[in-house]
C-alpha cells in the first residue's frame, strides 16, 4: 500500500484499489478506442476465410453453435479450418436438419454481411467473430470426429432440445413459444407480433437473457420463498442453485453464462449491501469479458443493458429499498403480509431502477418509450417464480408420465395465458408507448450526469437519515 497527495488530500492505494482502477482504465480504453471505424477488427489475410468474401467457394467445416431456427429457416454457425480459417453464418432451409457437431461440405458464394434496413449487420456479427455469410447454398453431410468436450456439449444441447420438445408437445402456441424463450432462451420461438407487444408494454426484458433479467428473477424467487416462510439461508441456496442450473438448461449459452455471473453479482449487492466490493467484482467481470471480446461494449446491446442495469441496481436500488422499508415500518403489518408486500415493492423497485438506467440506450437503439411499463411489470412479473417452478415441475412430471403432459402443464399454461392477455390489453391504448426518433447520445450524456448527481445526493440524504 502507498499514499499519494492530490489537491491537499491524502489517498491510500491498496492492491485491491489499484486492481479496481486498472479494470476501470481498461474498460475506459475499450470504450474510447472501440468507437473508431474498424476497431478491434484486423484486415483479413489470405489465411482468413473473410478474405474470400464475394467468391464462390467449396469447403468443409463443423457446425460449432446450436442451430438458430425460426419458422422458415435454419442458421448455422460453421467453423472452418485449413488453408483459410474462420466462421461463416450459413442460412439454410429447415430440412435437412443440421445442428451442432455436424460436419458439412458447403459450396456456394461467400459474402460479407450486408446492411439490413440501416442495421449494421456486419458489426452485429463481428462480436461473434463472424465476418462472412452464405445463403441457401449446397450442403452435404461429411464424416468427422468430435473431441470429448464437444461431444459433451452436444449431449447438453440434446438435453435442452428434449426439454423444448416436452414443452412444445404439452402447450399450445403461442404459450409454448413464450415458455421456450423464458426457460431456454429461444427468442425466435416468439412471434414477431408478440415481440412488438412486449416491447410496447416494456416486457421485452423477460425474454431477453441479461444480467438485469437474471437479477429480477433471482430477487423474485427469494422474496417468494421468504413470503412462504423459508429461512433466508435456504432461500439463498435455492437462488444460487438457480444461477448455476439456468445456464446449463440453456445449453451454456454465452449470454446466459455472462448474465448469471453479472446477475449474481447484482443479487449479492441487493441482499448483502456490500456495494463497494461488488462494484469492484462487476468491474473485474466486465473487464474480463471485454478482454476476451472487446466488441461487446460497442456492438452488444445486451451487454450494455446488463452492465448499466446492474450499476443501477447497485447504486439506485438501495434508495428505493430504504423508502419501501420506512413505508412498511409505518404500516406495522404482520410478518407474513409484510414479506408479501415487500416482494411486490422489491419487484417494482428493481423494474423501475432497470428502466431508468437503461433508458438512453433503449431510446437510441429502439426509438420507443413505454409509458405503461411500470404497470405492466407490476401486473406480470409476480408470475415468474410460479411460472418457472411450474414449468420445471411440468417437464419433470411429463418425463415420467408423458400421456398426462397437458395436465402437468395446466398451471404454466394459465400463467402464460395471463401474460399474453394482460400484455395485449395494456398495449391497446395509443399512449402506451411513444416513438422517439431524435434522441442522440449527447442527450444521453446529459441524462446520465443528472442521474449521477441524483444518486450522490440521494445517498447523502439516506446516510443522514440512518
Amino acid at each position: 500500500m502507498f499514499q499519494a497527495r492530490f489537491f491537499g488530500h491524502n489517498f491510500r492505494f491498496t492492491p485491491a484499489k489499484i486492481f479496481f482502477f486498472t479494470n476501470l482504465a481498461f474498460i475506459a480504453a475499450i470504450f474510447i478506442f472501440g468507437f473508431r471505424p474498424g476497431a478491434f477488427q484486423a484486415r483479413p489475410g489470405e489465411k482468413d476465410l473473410a478474405y474470400y468474401n464475394g467468391r464462390d467457394l467449396s469447403f468443409s467445416g463443423r457446425v460449432c453453435e446450436e442451430a438458430d431456427l425460426d419458422y422458415k429457416s435454419r442458421r448455422l454457425t460453421v467453423c472452418v479450418s485449413g488453408q483459410a480459417s474462420g466462421q461463416v453464418l450459413v442460412t439454410a432451409d429447415l430440412y435437412p436438419a443440421y445442428d451442432y457437431g455436424d460436419f458439412l461440405r458447403i459450396s456456394g458464394k461467400l459474402q460479407a454481411p450486408p446492411e439490413i434496413d440501416g442495421f449494421d449487420y456486419a458489426s452485429y456479427l463481428a462480436r461473434y467473430d463472424i465476418y462472412s455469410v452464405m445463403y441457401y447454398v449446397k450442403i452435404e453431410r461429411v464424416s468427422g470426429n468430435l473431441t470429448w468436450p464437444q461431444a459433451a456439449y452436444r449431449r447438453l444441447l440434446y438435453l435442452k432440445q428434449s426439454l423444448k420438445n416436452i414443452i412444445d408437445s404439452s402447450l399450445p402456441e403461442p404459450e409454448a413459444g413464450l415458455a421456450d424463450a423464458l426457460l431456454l432462451g429461444y427468442r425466435r420461438t416468439v412471434d414477431r407480433e408478440d415481440l412488438d407487444i412486449f416491447a410496447r408494454v416494456g416486457l421485452s426484458h423477460m425474454i431477453a437473457i441479461s444480467g438485469s433479467h437474471i437479477t429480477i428473477m433471482s430477487a423474485m424467487i427469494i422474496n417468494f420463498l421468504l413470503a412462504l416462510g423459508f429461512s433466508r439461508r435456504r432461500s439463498l441456496l435455492v437462488v444460487f442453485g438457480f444461477l448455476v442450473l439456468y445456464p446449463l438448461v440453456t445449453g451454456l449459452a454465452a449470454s446466459a453464462v455472462r448474465s448469471s455471473i453479472m446477475g449474481g453479482l447484482a443479487f449479492l449487492a441487493i441482499y448483502y449491501g456490500r456495494s463497494s466490493s461488488l462494484i469492484k467484482a462487476l468491474a473485474f467481470s466486465a473487464a474480463l469479458m471485454l478482454a476476451f471480446n472487446p466488441r461487446l461494449l460497442r456492438d452488444d446491446i445486451g451487454f450494455q443493458l446488463s452492465f448499466l442495469a446492474l450499476l443501477g441496481i447497485i447504486y439506485l436500488y438501495p434508495l428505493g429499498e430504504g423508502i419501501s422499508r420506512r413505508l412498511l415500518d409505518k404500516l406495522r403489518l404482520n410478518h407474513r403480509f409484510r414479506n408479501f408486500l415487500k416482494a411486490i415493492l422489491d419487484t417494482v423497485n428493481l423494474t423501475l431502477v432497470s428502466q431508468i438506467v437503461i433508458l438512453p440506450v433503449a431510446l437510441v437503439n429502439f426509438k420507443q418509450l413505454s409509458l405503461i411499463a411500470p404497470i405492466a411489470n407490476i401486473l406480470v412479473l409476480w408470475t415468474f417464480p410460479l411460472l418457472l417452478a411450474s414449468l420445471f415441475f411440468g417437464i419433470f412430471a411429463s418425463a415420467l408420465m408423458p400421456t398426462a403432459g397437458a395436465l402437468w402443464f395446466l398451471s404454466p399454461y394459465l400463467l402464460l395465458k395471463f401474460i399474453f392477455v394482460v400484455s395485449e390489453i395494456l398495449a391497446a391504448p395509443s399512449w402506451a408507448a411513444v416513438k422517439i426518433e431524435h434522441f442522440f447520445w449527447f442527450l444521453g450524456g446529459i441524462y446520465y450526469l443528472i442521474l449521477i448527481c441524483f444518486v450522490i445526493i440521494g445517498h447523502k440524504f439516506k446516510s443522514r437519515l440512518a
